[in-house]
């Protein structure tokens, strides 16, 4: 069995929906994620993709 890997994120401009781990070259877009039901989000998701999600949804709520 491998080691989890401890991600090291970085987002890129021009990508502000992407998140990139530098060690193991993962690719998470928060688009793909705002679909998903808040269970899923809880039990599924890592942290960082939560809290990333969750910026943007306050972001498009207050927006309007």
């Amino acid at each position: 069995m491998s080691k989890r890997c401890r991600h090291e994120l970085e987002t890129k401009e021009g990508y502000p929906d992407d998140i990139i781990c530098q060690k193991c070259q993962t690719i998470w877009h928060i688009s793909d994620y705002m679909t998903w039901t808040a269970y899923d989000l809880q039990h599924f998701a890592p942290k960082f993709i939560r809290k990333a999600v969750l910026e943007k949804q306050v972001a498009e709520f207050t927006k309007k």
